[in-house]
């Protein structure tokens, strides 16, 4: 099962995207839960203690969207900024690829929806995707099977495609990593 946290925004619309078992819970129900995989959803930064608290305990793969990319590089010593309200359709340069990306063109669209950024990137951090606008556009941890995104992908664009690519990545962690 994955879990789908509610931390205010996009939960219900990521979990539609999701074909897996999944259960869309509040950040202090999914800090005890056990799943095989989390999607820590965008919204509020008051959730942080509790997102950071998943990602501790968590065995398995986590995919942090917007604010819950903020939180998995929080988890690690990132830090964090706001920034004025931004809000668009953006193009992505692959700069490496990862298991998000594995059909992805050079260069694909996201709908962007943000106030916050992740301003210094701890060096345990790879960067697999940017912008013109922003260099931590899909961000890995690279001892552990934890990726951000700062983007919406439930929003469209490619963005959708990322989602049943960390599906995908989900499957195979549990095949090879019981």
């Amino acid at each position: 099962m994955i879990i789908v946290v509610d931390n205010g925004k996009g939960a219900s619309e990521i979990a539609s995207c999701i074909r897996m078992n999944k259960k869309i819970l509040k950040p202090s129900e999914a800090a005890s839960a056990k799943a095989k995989a989390y999607i820590l959803s965008d919204g509020d930064l008051k959730h942080k203690d509790a997102n950071i608290k998943i990602i501790k305990n968590a065995n398995g793969p986590i995919l942090g969207i917007g604010t819950g990319c903020m939180f998995i590089g929080a988890a690690f010593g990132a830090k964090i900024k706001q920034v004025p309200k931004t809000k668009r359709l953006a193009m992505l340069s692959l700069d490496k690829p990862c298991p998000l990306t594995l059909d992805l063109k050079r260069t694909f669209s996201v709908m962007e929806d943000y106030q916050h950024v992740i301003d210094e990137l701890p060096e345990n951090f790879g960067v697999f995707a940017s912008s013109k606008d922003y260099e931590f556009e899909i961000i890995g941890e690279m001892t552990n099977p934890f990726f951000g995104v700062q983007f919406c992908p439930e929003l469209g664009g490619d963005g959708r495609r990322i989602l049943m690519n960390f599906e995908k990545f989900v499957d195979v962690w549990e095949k090879y990593h019981k």
